[in-house]
């Protein structure tokens, strides 16, 4: 079943299906605890592998792109000195282009089993459909062997485009750094405020005292989760993930205050954390698959902050 499926799919369709067992496992032991932990430990499970990959895939057509005008100009300079476009090509699978070389020799084996050129090339565009530099290029050197003439101005035209491309997305990447900075600072100052917001805020809801907002209003109850206790209704859903939460981290009992903005500031901690990462991706690389390590980064060091600020009192 899997077999004819990218890479990317099948990634996809086994961390969705692991996550789905966990899901079911989790709801069919009736432990609410054990159910959120498990379905938390799926959705890790479904995101982190398929966006690891992503992010390396972005970063490794990335280097292909960096080599891909060497390997033009070496072809140019090849057929300069008088060898056909496919005699240059197994010259150039001699030589080191990183990443690019391994791509490199699979079209120089075609060749040498003598599979003709625009199929090579078209297998060779199809493998690279990721890269929309690269394949744009492939086609341009099609068209130019097609139409006959000097290939080699084309190809030396070609890799000065594409360097003049890059130099302008690594000016634009320099330039946006600030954005990023700009986007972490954003994110903890988030968590600052939250922080204060547990520490300053949640006194003020207690019942004891008059000077409470809970002493003042005498109906007022602090936990807006309150009248989900015993229900289980759907709109309780919300709720529901938050005592679990509450729960599998014992920030307290599901019945206090604090308790419950614990778990909910947690929650929009991790939800920020991992959109402005992906946000901070596109900014800078025109990639939301860029962004993988930064929301990794805010979400992983916003977690850890505050629950270390938790358990150590100062919320």
């Amino acid at each position: 079943m899997l077999k004819g499926m990218q890479t990317d799919r099948k990634i996809l369709l086994v961390s969705a299906a692991a996550f789905l067992l966990l899901a079911a496992s989790g709801i069919a032991s009736g432990d609410p605890v054990l159910a959120l932990n498990l379905t938390f430990i799926g959705a890790l499970i479904m995101t982190i592998p398929y966006s690891l990959y992503r992010f390396f895939e972005f970063k490794r057509i990335r280097a292909y792109e960096k080599e891909f005008p060497n390997f033009l100009r070496d072809l140019a300079e090849s057929q300069r000195a008088g060898l056909t476009i496919i005699q240059a090509v197994k010259s150039a699978a001699k030589s080191d282009y990183g990443p690019l070389t391994l791509e490199i020799r699979k079209v120089n084996n075609q060749i040498s089993w003598n599979v003709p050129l625009e199929k090579v090339l078209n297998d060779w565009s199809k493998r690279m459909k990721k890269s929309r530099i690269i394949v744009r290029s492939i086609m341009i050197i099609q068209e130019a062997n097609k139409s006959g003439g000097s290939i080699e101005s084309t190809m030396e035209s070609l890799a000065g485009n594409i360097e003049t491309i890059k130099e302008v997305q690594e000016e634009k990447s320099s330039l946006l750094n600030q954005q990023v900075i700009m986007m972490y600072a954003i994110f903890f100052i988030f968590l600052g405020i939250t922080i204060a917001l547990l520490k300053f805020l949640i006194p003020l809801l207690q019942p004891q005292g008059s000077q409470s907002i809970a002493g003042i209003f005498q109906d007022f109850n602090p936990n807006p989760c309150a009248p989900c206790f015993s229900s289980a209704a759907p709109e309780c859903f919300g709720c529901g993930l938050f005592m679990g939460v509450s729960a599998s981290l014992n920030f307290g009992a599901p019945q206090a205050a604090e308790s419950y903005y614990r778990s909910l500031f947690l929650v929009m901690i991790m939800i920020q954390g991992f959109f402005s990462g992906l946000i901070a991706g596109q900014i800078v690389s025109d990639s939301v698959s860029a962004g993988i390590k930064h929301s990794l980064i805010m979400t992983l060091s916003g977690f850890f902050i505050f629950i270390l600020l938790i358990k150590a009192g100062f919320a």
